[in-house]
Protein backbone atom coordinates (compact mmCIF):
# COMPACT_ATOMS: atom_id res chain seq x y z
CA UNK A 1 0.00 0.00 0.00
CA UNK A 2 2.75 2.43 0.94
CA UNK A 3 4.57 1.56 -2.29
CA UNK A 4 1.48 2.47 -4.36
CA UNK A 5 1.16 5.83 -2.55
CA UNK A 6 4.82 6.62 -3.22
CA UNK A 7 4.46 5.83 -6.95
CA UNK A 8 1.36 8.04 -7.15
CA UNK A 9 3.12 10.98 -5.56
CA UNK A 10 6.12 10.52 -7.88
CA UNK A 11 3.82 10.46 -10.92
CA UNK A 12 2.15 13.71 -9.88
CA UNK A 13 5.57 15.36 -9.40
CA UNK A 14 6.76 14.26 -12.83
CA UNK A 15 3.58 15.60 -14.41
CA UNK A 16 3.94 18.97 -12.70
CA UNK A 17 7.55 19.18 -13.81
CA UNK A 18 7.02 18.20 -17.41
CA UNK A 19 3.45 18.94 -18.41
CA UNK A 20 2.74 22.16 -20.36
CA UNK A 21 6.38 23.34 -20.08
CA UNK A 22 7.25 23.48 -23.79
CA UNK A 23 9.96 26.13 -24.34
CA UNK A 24 8.33 29.29 -25.70
CA UNK A 25 9.84 31.56 -28.37
CA UNK A 26 10.55 34.89 -26.64
CA UNK A 27 9.72 36.68 -29.93
CA UNK A 28 6.21 35.20 -29.93
CA UNK A 29 4.52 32.31 -31.68
CA UNK A 30 5.28 32.00 -35.38
CA UNK A 31 8.46 34.13 -35.21
CA UNK A 32 11.96 32.79 -35.88
CA UNK A 33 14.88 33.85 -33.62
CA UNK A 34 17.67 35.90 -35.33
CA UNK A 35 21.41 35.37 -35.29
CA UNK A 36 23.00 38.30 -33.41
CA UNK A 37 25.61 38.65 -36.15
CA UNK A 38 29.42 39.00 -35.93
CA UNK A 39 31.39 41.82 -34.37
CA UNK A 40 34.91 42.29 -35.72
CA UNK A 41 37.74 44.32 -34.21
CA UNK A 42 40.21 45.11 -36.98
CA UNK A 43 43.95 45.31 -36.44
CA UNK A 44 45.11 48.91 -36.00
CA UNK A 45 45.06 50.74 -39.34
CA UNK A 46 48.34 52.67 -39.84
CA UNK A 47 48.78 55.99 -41.60
CA UNK A 48 49.53 55.87 -45.28
CA UNK A 49 50.50 59.55 -45.43
CA UNK A 50 50.22 62.78 -43.45
CA UNK A 51 50.91 66.46 -44.01
CA UNK A 52 50.66 69.66 -42.04
CA UNK A 53 48.80 72.70 -43.30
CA UNK A 54 49.24 76.32 -42.30
CA UNK A 55 46.13 78.46 -41.93
CA UNK A 56 47.29 81.80 -40.54
CA UNK A 57 49.30 83.63 -37.92
CA UNK A 58 47.28 85.43 -35.31
CA UNK A 59 48.45 88.43 -33.23
CA UNK A 60 48.99 86.94 -29.77
CA UNK A 61 50.17 88.99 -26.78
CA UNK A 62 52.23 86.95 -24.30
CA UNK A 63 53.43 89.69 -21.93
CA UNK A 64 51.10 88.66 -19.10
CA UNK A 65 51.89 84.95 -19.11
CA UNK A 66 53.80 83.28 -16.30
CA UNK A 67 56.40 81.84 -18.68
CA UNK A 68 59.03 83.01 -21.12
CA UNK A 69 59.95 80.65 -23.96
CA UNK A 70 63.31 80.53 -25.70
CA UNK A 71 64.25 77.88 -28.21
CA UNK A 72 63.65 76.45 -31.65
CA UNK A 73 61.99 73.29 -32.90
CA UNK A 74 59.57 72.09 -35.56
CA UNK A 75 60.25 75.19 -37.66
CA UNK A 76 59.34 77.57 -34.81
CA UNK A 77 61.70 80.16 -33.31
CA UNK A 78 60.93 81.48 -29.83
CA UNK A 79 62.61 84.59 -28.40
CA UNK A 80 62.18 86.53 -25.17
CA UNK A 81 62.60 90.18 -24.23
CA UNK A 82 63.48 91.37 -20.73
CA UNK A 83 63.71 94.87 -19.29
CA UNK A 84 65.54 95.67 -16.05
CA UNK A 85 65.45 99.07 -14.38
CA UNK A 86 68.76 100.60 -13.28
CA UNK A 87 69.05 99.86 -9.53
CA UNK A 88 67.99 102.74 -7.26
CA UNK A 89 71.49 102.79 -5.79
CA UNK A 90 72.70 104.35 -9.06
CA UNK A 91 69.76 106.65 -9.76
CA UNK A 92 71.84 109.69 -8.88
CA UNK A 93 74.59 108.91 -11.37
CA UNK A 94 77.97 107.25 -11.02
CA UNK A 95 79.14 107.33 -7.38
CA UNK A 96 82.74 108.53 -6.94
CA UNK A 97 85.10 105.57 -6.83
CA UNK A 98 82.55 103.13 -8.28
CA UNK A 99 83.94 99.81 -9.53
CA UNK A 100 81.50 97.27 -10.97
CA UNK A 101 82.98 93.81 -10.51
CA UNK A 102 80.29 91.70 -12.19
CA UNK A 103 76.94 91.94 -13.90
CA UNK A 104 74.68 89.00 -14.65
CA UNK A 105 71.11 87.94 -15.35
CA UNK A 106 69.70 84.97 -13.43
CA UNK A 107 66.73 83.05 -14.83
CA UNK A 108 64.88 80.05 -13.41
CA UNK A 109 63.89 77.16 -15.68
CA UNK A 110 60.39 75.82 -15.10
CA UNK A 111 60.67 73.00 -17.64
CA UNK A 112 62.75 72.17 -20.70
CA UNK A 113 62.86 70.06 -23.84
CA UNK A 114 66.21 68.77 -25.13
CA UNK A 115 68.03 71.00 -22.65
CA UNK A 116 71.32 69.31 -23.53
CA UNK A 117 71.13 71.12 -26.90
CA UNK A 118 70.44 74.54 -25.41
CA UNK A 119 72.74 77.36 -26.45
CA UNK A 120 71.75 81.03 -26.05
CA UNK A 121 72.90 84.44 -27.21
CA UNK A 122 72.10 87.77 -25.55
CA UNK A 123 71.38 90.82 -27.72
CA UNK A 124 70.25 94.42 -27.31
CA UNK A 125 67.04 95.24 -29.21
CA UNK A 126 67.56 98.05 -31.71
CA UNK A 127 64.10 99.59 -31.26
CA UNK A 128 61.69 100.23 -28.36
CA UNK A 129 59.26 97.51 -27.34
CA UNK A 130 56.31 97.08 -25.00
CA UNK A 131 55.34 94.17 -22.83
CA UNK A 132 51.78 94.11 -24.18
CA UNK A 133 52.44 94.15 -27.88
CA UNK A 134 52.17 91.62 -30.66
CA UNK A 135 54.91 90.65 -33.05
CA UNK A 136 52.58 90.06 -36.00
CA UNK A 137 51.55 92.64 -38.60
CA UNK A 138 47.83 92.99 -37.91
CA UNK A 139 47.06 93.79 -41.56
CA UNK A 140 49.07 91.15 -43.38
CA UNK A 141 49.10 88.63 -40.48
CA UNK A 142 52.79 87.96 -41.04
CA UNK A 143 55.45 87.98 -38.35
CA UNK A 144 57.27 91.27 -37.82
CA UNK A 145 61.04 91.21 -37.60
CA UNK A 146 62.75 92.34 -34.40
CA UNK A 147 66.23 93.68 -35.04
CA UNK A 148 68.86 93.37 -32.33
CA UNK A 149 72.62 93.63 -31.89
CA UNK A 150 74.69 90.99 -30.06
CA UNK A 151 76.09 92.18 -26.72
CA UNK A 152 79.89 91.89 -26.89
CA UNK A 153 81.42 89.47 -24.38
CA UNK A 154 78.03 88.33 -23.06
CA UNK A 155 78.16 84.64 -22.06
CA UNK A 156 75.00 82.57 -21.47
CA UNK A 157 75.22 79.28 -19.58
CA UNK A 158 72.30 76.85 -19.35
CA UNK A 159 72.02 74.49 -16.38
CA UNK A 160 69.34 71.96 -15.52
CA UNK A 161 67.27 74.42 -13.47
CA UNK A 162 68.60 77.86 -14.33
CA UNK A 163 70.20 80.15 -16.91
CA UNK A 164 73.07 82.49 -16.06
CA UNK A 165 74.01 85.28 -18.43
CA UNK A 166 77.26 87.08 -17.62
CA UNK A 167 77.18 90.57 -19.10
CA UNK A 168 79.94 93.13 -19.64
CA UNK A 169 79.93 95.58 -16.70
CA UNK A 170 80.09 98.43 -19.22
CA UNK A 171 76.42 97.75 -19.99
CA UNK A 172 75.36 98.99 -16.55
CA UNK A 173 77.97 101.71 -16.35
CA UNK A 174 76.90 103.15 -19.71
CA UNK A 175 73.26 103.09 -18.59
CA UNK A 176 74.14 104.97 -15.40
CA UNK A 177 76.27 107.57 -17.19
CA UNK A 178 73.61 108.19 -19.84
CA UNK A 179 70.88 108.53 -17.17
CA UNK A 180 69.02 105.66 -18.83
CA UNK A 181 66.24 104.26 -16.69
CA UNK A 182 66.53 100.67 -17.93
CA UNK A 183 68.46 98.00 -19.81
CA UNK A 184 66.84 95.74 -22.40
CA UNK A 185 67.97 92.25 -23.37
CA UNK A 186 66.75 89.95 -26.12
CA UNK A 187 67.45 86.26 -25.58
CA UNK A 188 67.40 83.83 -28.49
CA UNK A 189 68.88 80.47 -29.57
CA UNK A 190 72.45 80.34 -30.79
CA UNK A 191 72.96 77.69 -33.46
CA UNK A 192 70.46 75.36 -35.09
CA UNK A 193 70.01 72.50 -32.59
CA UNK A 194 66.41 71.98 -31.40
CA UNK A 195 65.56 72.75 -27.77
CA UNK A 196 63.05 74.66 -25.67
CA UNK A 197 63.44 76.45 -22.34
CA UNK A 198 60.33 77.37 -20.33
CA UNK A 199 61.59 80.15 -18.03
CA UNK A 200 59.74 81.75 -15.12
CA UNK A 201 58.41 85.18 -16.07
CA UNK A 202 57.80 87.96 -13.57
CA UNK A 203 54.13 86.88 -13.31
CA UNK A 204 55.12 83.36 -12.23
CA UNK A 205 54.68 84.09 -8.52
CA UNK A 206 50.94 84.30 -9.21
CA UNK A 207 50.92 80.53 -9.55
CA UNK A 208 54.04 79.50 -7.62
CA UNK A 209 55.32 81.43 -4.61
CA UNK A 210 58.90 80.11 -4.86
CA UNK A 211 59.31 80.84 -8.58
CA UNK A 212 62.69 82.29 -9.54
CA UNK A 213 61.79 85.62 -11.13
CA UNK A 214 64.22 87.02 -13.75
CA UNK A 215 66.84 89.06 -11.93
CA UNK A 216 69.67 91.42 -12.80
CA UNK A 217 72.49 91.12 -10.25
CA UNK A 218 75.43 93.50 -9.90
CA UNK A 219 78.40 93.27 -7.54
CA UNK A 220 80.19 96.59 -7.09
CA UNK A 221 82.56 98.50 -4.83
CA UNK A 222 82.65 102.07 -3.69
CA UNK A 223 86.03 102.46 -2.05
CA UNK A 224 86.73 99.35 -0.01
CA UNK A 225 83.09 98.38 0.55
CA UNK A 226 81.71 95.57 -1.64
CA UNK A 227 77.96 95.55 -2.25
CA UNK A 228 75.51 93.35 -4.11
CA UNK A 229 72.34 94.72 -5.62
CA UNK A 230 69.61 92.84 -7.54
CA UNK A 231 66.49 93.99 -9.34
CA UNK A 232 63.73 91.88 -10.82
CA UNK A 233 62.54 92.34 -14.36
CA UNK A 234 60.22 95.28 -14.90
CA UNK A 235 58.77 93.90 -18.15
CA UNK A 236 59.11 90.66 -20.10
CA UNK A 237 57.44 88.91 -23.00
CA UNK A 238 58.07 86.36 -25.74
CA UNK A 239 56.80 85.50 -29.19
CA UNK A 240 56.94 82.80 -31.83
CA UNK A 241 57.93 83.07 -35.48
CA UNK A 242 58.61 80.65 -38.28
CA UNK A 243 62.12 79.74 -39.27
CA UNK A 244 63.23 77.96 -42.46
CA UNK A 245 59.68 78.11 -43.80
CA UNK A 246 58.01 76.72 -40.69
CA UNK A 247 57.17 73.09 -39.86
CA UNK A 248 58.10 70.46 -42.47
CA UNK A 249 55.07 69.44 -44.52
CA UNK A 250 55.36 65.79 -43.47
CA UNK A 251 55.31 66.66 -39.75
CA UNK A 252 52.05 65.81 -37.95
CA UNK A 253 51.70 68.97 -35.86
CA UNK A 254 48.95 71.02 -34.24
CA UNK A 255 49.76 74.52 -33.04
CA UNK A 256 48.19 77.77 -31.89
CA UNK A 257 49.55 81.28 -32.25
CA UNK A 258 51.10 80.06 -35.47
CA UNK A 259 48.08 78.04 -36.55
CA UNK A 260 48.80 74.63 -38.04
CA UNK A 261 46.70 71.53 -38.44
CA UNK A 262 47.41 68.14 -40.00
CA UNK A 263 45.74 65.96 -42.61
CA UNK A 264 46.03 62.19 -42.15
CA UNK A 265 45.24 59.50 -44.70
CA UNK A 266 44.31 55.89 -43.95
CA UNK A 267 43.66 53.07 -46.43
CA UNK A 268 40.77 51.12 -44.96
CA UNK A 269 41.06 47.32 -45.04
CA UNK A 270 38.38 45.30 -46.77
CA UNK A 271 35.18 45.88 -44.80
CA UNK A 272 32.19 43.81 -46.04
CA UNK A 273 29.41 45.68 -47.80
CA UNK A 274 26.60 46.41 -45.39
CA UNK A 275 28.78 46.31 -42.29
CA UNK A 276 28.09 48.83 -39.55
CA UNK A 277 31.00 50.75 -38.00
CA UNK A 278 30.36 50.46 -34.26
CA UNK A 279 33.46 52.21 -32.98
CA UNK A 280 36.25 54.36 -34.37
CA UNK A 281 39.16 55.59 -32.29
CA UNK A 282 42.37 57.45 -33.02
CA UNK A 283 45.44 56.16 -31.27
CA UNK A 284 47.92 59.01 -30.91
CA UNK A 285 51.49 58.84 -29.67
CA UNK A 286 52.77 62.28 -28.67
CA UNK A 287 56.40 63.23 -29.19
CA UNK A 288 56.80 64.96 -25.82
CA UNK A 289 60.35 66.11 -26.58
CA UNK A 290 59.00 68.18 -29.48
CA UNK A 291 55.70 69.31 -27.93
CA UNK A 292 54.72 72.10 -25.57
CA UNK A 293 51.22 71.93 -24.06
CA UNK A 294 49.30 70.76 -21.02
CA UNK A 295 45.99 70.26 -22.80
CA UNK A 296 45.18 70.96 -26.44
CA UNK A 297 41.56 71.26 -27.64
CA UNK A 298 40.99 70.06 -31.20
CA UNK A 299 38.27 69.24 -33.71
CA UNK A 300 38.17 66.59 -36.45
CA UNK A 301 37.20 67.32 -40.04
CA UNK A 302 36.46 65.17 -43.05
CA UNK A 303 37.87 66.33 -46.39
CA UNK A 304 36.17 66.63 -49.74
CA UNK A 305 38.19 67.48 -52.84
CA UNK A 306 36.60 68.73 -56.03
CA UNK A 307 38.38 70.34 -58.96
CA UNK A 308 41.45 70.91 -56.85
CA UNK A 309 39.58 72.65 -54.01
CA UNK A 310 39.46 71.13 -50.53
CA UNK A 311 36.46 71.59 -48.24
CA UNK A 312 36.49 70.77 -44.53
CA UNK A 313 33.41 69.33 -42.80
CA UNK A 314 33.47 69.01 -39.03
CA UNK A 315 32.65 65.52 -37.76
CA UNK A 316 33.52 65.82 -34.06
CA UNK A 317 32.66 68.18 -31.27
CA UNK A 318 35.74 69.60 -29.59
CA UNK A 319 37.78 67.42 -27.27
CA UNK A 320 41.13 67.93 -25.55
CA UNK A 321 44.28 65.97 -26.28
CA UNK A 322 46.11 65.24 -23.03
CA UNK A 323 49.79 64.28 -22.59
CA UNK A 324 48.87 61.15 -20.60
CA UNK A 325 46.07 59.87 -22.86
CA UNK A 326 46.60 57.93 -26.08
CA UNK A 327 43.20 56.87 -27.48
CA UNK A 328 40.36 59.17 -28.55
CA UNK A 329 36.92 58.19 -29.90
CA UNK A 330 35.92 59.90 -33.11
CA UNK A 331 32.60 60.14 -34.91
CA UNK A 332 32.27 56.80 -36.70
CA UNK A 333 29.85 58.20 -39.28
CA UNK A 334 32.82 59.53 -41.25
CA UNK A 335 34.40 56.06 -41.42
CA UNK A 336 30.96 54.56 -42.18
CA UNK A 337 30.66 56.91 -45.15
CA UNK A 338 34.10 55.84 -46.38
CA UNK A 339 33.30 52.14 -45.99
CA UNK A 340 29.92 52.37 -47.72
CA UNK A 341 31.21 54.53 -50.57
CA UNK A 342 28.89 57.39 -49.66
CA UNK A 343 31.92 59.62 -49.24
CA UNK A 344 35.34 59.43 -50.90
CA UNK A 345 38.16 58.70 -48.50
CA UNK A 346 40.36 61.79 -48.69
CA UNK A 347 41.47 61.43 -45.08
CA UNK A 348 40.66 63.44 -42.01
CA UNK A 349 42.13 66.61 -40.54
CA UNK A 350 42.95 67.51 -36.96
CA UNK A 351 42.76 71.24 -36.30
CA UNK A 352 43.08 73.53 -33.29
CA UNK A 353 39.77 74.38 -31.70
CA UNK A 354 39.61 77.95 -32.95
CA UNK A 355 38.56 77.04 -36.45
CA UNK A 356 35.18 76.73 -38.12
CA UNK A 357 34.36 74.65 -41.17
CA UNK A 358 33.68 76.35 -44.48
CA UNK A 359 34.90 76.01 -48.01
CA UNK A 360 38.64 76.12 -48.22
CA UNK A 361 40.77 76.12 -45.09
CA UNK A 362 39.09 76.50 -41.70
CA UNK A 363 38.82 80.10 -40.51
CA UNK A 364 39.81 81.50 -37.13
CA UNK A 365 37.01 82.18 -34.65
CA UNK A 366 38.78 83.88 -31.77
CA UNK A 367 42.18 84.50 -30.28
CA UNK A 368 43.74 81.75 -28.16
CA UNK A 369 45.37 82.72 -24.87
CA UNK A 370 48.47 80.59 -25.39
CA UNK A 371 51.28 79.66 -27.72
CA UNK A 372 51.33 75.87 -27.70
CA UNK A 373 51.87 72.95 -30.03
CA UNK A 374 52.05 69.18 -30.13
CA UNK A 375 53.72 66.72 -32.48
CA UNK A 376 52.18 63.31 -33.15
CA UNK A 377 53.83 60.09 -34.25
CA UNK A 378 52.73 56.53 -35.00
CA UNK A 379 49.07 57.50 -35.48
CA UNK A 380 46.67 54.57 -35.91
CA UNK A 381 42.96 54.07 -36.48
CA UNK A 382 41.17 51.43 -34.38
CA UNK A 383 37.89 50.17 -35.87
CA UNK A 384 35.17 47.77 -34.75
CA UNK A 385 32.36 46.80 -37.13
CA UNK A 386 29.44 44.40 -37.04
CA UNK A 387 27.77 42.37 -39.77
CA UNK A 388 24.02 42.21 -40.25
CA UNK A 389 22.61 39.10 -38.55
CA UNK A 390 21.27 36.30 -40.69
CA UNK A 391 17.52 35.58 -40.67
Amino acid sequence: MMRKQFLLILGVAVCLAGCNTEKRNPLGEGFVGRDPGDTVALPAVPLTSARSFHSLIFPTVMGEQEELLVGQMNGFLLRSLLRFNVPDEFSGGVPPGLTIDSLRVNLGIRSARLVENASLIALRPDSPWKELQTYVDTLSLVETEVLATPIPDAVAQVFADRVRIDLPVSLLKDAIESSSLSMDILLQPDGEAPFLLDIFAREATDIRADATIPELEAVYRVGDVTERVAVQTDADTYWSARTNGGPPENLIILSEGLFYGSVMNFDLPNIPQGATINSAKLQLDIDLDRSYFSSFPIEIYGLQIAEGDTAFTRFNAEFPIEPTKATYPINQTLIQAWASGARENHGLALSPLNFTSSTGLPALLNSPPLIRWLVLKDVRLNLIYSLSPEL
